[in-house]
């Protein structure tokens, strides 16, 4: 676009309040006037004019729960989501093995028992018949997980001697030896961490096909959880002028006390990147059935899943965070951690500086620790994507506690903020998908609609795209909407989001994506004009 930019004949729903207009003023990257017949102004009358030909226009929608740089790399590994069977999987990563130079490493993840029409748990000597020797790393879909050879088992050295570690467990077989699966990252972590990077050359690849997926959905901004190399690579781009969208960082609490060794404070950074928080594990998974939860697993022997951290140490990490002003985001999916996570922030002096304390997925909640959270002042950052996806294994697992999952509805009644995300690269990262979710709780093409009460209206949904993800890491006074001095960030769709029929909303489509008013990506043609 040009310089002087003033776009009409549009529905833009700024989302400030319920303000919608026909047009907007950008100059440079800026938005400096929305109103109704701006082309008509004198003030104007310099800017070059767009007609949008009566679309719609939303705020360039966040992520407010990705791991971007871990989702960049995952497009350069084998994917088995979606996969019905254990020999679909087997299948696809003898085809992705097969391509690898001798002794190179078969990484993958999305493979998920429980989506298979036969249920079967893998095993190593599954992954031995078809990775020719090479070792192999395979995270389950829900990243909690992870699938493994005998080569990596060999690797990392762990054999029938070695013992569960705190907040994991290797599963064995009947003899003791390890079957190939570890769950939870205390369990799989050192494997991990001795799988080699991809080339700079291909990293830098992979993460400009990222860039490209987000702007094809109409992601302009993430909340990312990555490790420190995530973090590392995020600001080397920022150097280049390359990151390419706007990056709240959440730091892993393993690196707290270097964060305070060196000072490093809540909300350092630019417009681009900032370091907004630090991300605790209370918990585990559903799809591992390692979330923590008050009731066991339906056909379990005594099995409530995995409490990774106690309240205790939650409450010891959340201080030494506060220290520095960051708020934290903790992961957690069962009540009873939850429960915990409330347990723990109740102890801690108040947050400052705008920004809260975060329950990451709160997939699970009693009715109870609703009324906790409202008084606590957190946020509940969700992922509504993950609702359909879960709605077999939380009938299976959780039965009738399934009424106290997913609770949209109930938690915005109870004026609790959310945020919205789809955990990329778990779920993909496709905003207007969970918008869809939200609103229908059913996959695509579904009549199985789960708990139909927690349904919440697009309107609201969206808002938890735009405006929640910012209020929860403080930034609403100048992110999450389209109003003079915001960032002319800002998506063009097929359709108005807010008045189509529940059962179109998953074929609504991103026509343009504008970011730091520049266009990145444009099926219209209009801006070209």
């Amino acid at each position: 676009m040009k310089t002087k930019t003033l776009l009409y004949n549009a529905v833009i729903y700024t989302q400030s309040d319920s303000l919608v207009v026909n047009s907007m003023a950008i100059y440079k990257n800026s938005i400096v006037a929305v109103g109704n017949n701006l082309e008509h102004d004198a003030d104007f009358k310099s800017y070059s004019k767009i007609n949008l030909q009566g679309k719609t226009v939303i705020p360039g929608l966040t992520d407010a729960h990705t791991h971007f740089f871990f989702f960049a790399l995952s497009l350069g590994r084998v994917k088995l989501h979606g996969l019905e069977s254990i020999e679909a999987c087997l299948q696809e990563i003898n085809s992705f093995a097969n391509k690898l130079k001798k002794n190179e490493w078969v990484v993958g993840e999305g493979y998920s028992p429980d989506q298979f029409k036969k249920f079967i748990q893998p095993d190593k000597y599954m992954l031995d018949d078809v990775t020719g020797g090479r070792p192999a790393f395979i995270y389950s879909k829900d990243q909690h997980s992870a699938w493994v050879n005998s080569k990596a088992l060999q690797i990392a050295g762990i054999t029938s001697q070695t013992k569960d570690p705190q907040g994991g467990e290797i599963v064995r077989f009947e003899n003791g030896e390890p079957t190939g699966i570890l769950r939870e990252m205390s369990a799989y972590i050192d494997l991990y961490n001795k799988i080699p990077q991809p080339s700079k050359t291909k990293i830098d690849k992979l993460y400009k096909q990222a860039l490209a997926f987000a702007y094809q959905n109409g992601v302009t901004a993430v909340n990312s959880f990555d490790k420190e190399n995530g973090f590392a690579y995020f600001a080397e781009q920022t150097e280049k002028n390359k990151l390419g969208l706007r990056i709240n960082y959440y730091f892993p609490d393993t690196v707290l006390d270097e964060l305070l060794e060196h000072k490093i404070l809540f909300g350092t950074g630019d417009e681009f990147l900032r370091l907004a928080g630090v991300k605790i594990y209370a918990d585990g998974a559903l799809g591992s059935q390692t979330a923590l939860c008050f009731h066991e697993y339906i056909g379990s022997k005594n099995n409530f899943g995995i409490e990774v951290e106690s309240v205790k140490s939650m409450t010891k990490k959340m201080k030494k965070a506060l220290k520095l002003g960051y708020p934290c985001a903790i992961h957690a999916i069962g009540d009873k951690a939850v429960s915990n996570v409330l347990d723990a922030i109740e102890e801690l002096p108040k947050l400052h500086f705008g920004a809260k304390h975060r329950i990451e997925h709160l997939q699970l909640i009693r009715k109870k620790d609703i009324k906790r959270l409202k008084e606590l002042n957190i946020t509940a950052s969700m992922q509504p994507s993950h609702c359909p996806s879960d709605i077999k294994m939380i009938h299976k697992y959780w039965g009738k506690q399934g009424a106290n999952a997913f609770v949209f509805n109930t938690l915005q009644k109870k004026k609790i903020d959310l945020a919205f995300g789809s955990d990329a690269p778990i779920e993909p990262l496709k905003p207007l998908e969970g918008i869809a979710a939200a609103v229908l709780r059913a996959k695509p093409n579904s009549r199985e609609k789960f708990y139909p009460d927690e349904k919440i209206t697009a309107s609201d949904a969206l808002y938890h795209y735009t405006v929640g993800p910012a209020k929860a890491v403080g930034q609403e006074h100048c992110r999450g909407m389209l109003m003079p001095d915001y960032p002319a960030d800002f998506v063009l769709l097929s359709d108005d989001i807010t008045k189509l029929a529940p059962t179109k909303l998953y074929d609504i489509k991103v026509l343009a994506t504008i970011f730091d008013g520049k266009l990145k990506y444009d099926l219209s043609n209009i801006f070209k004009k």
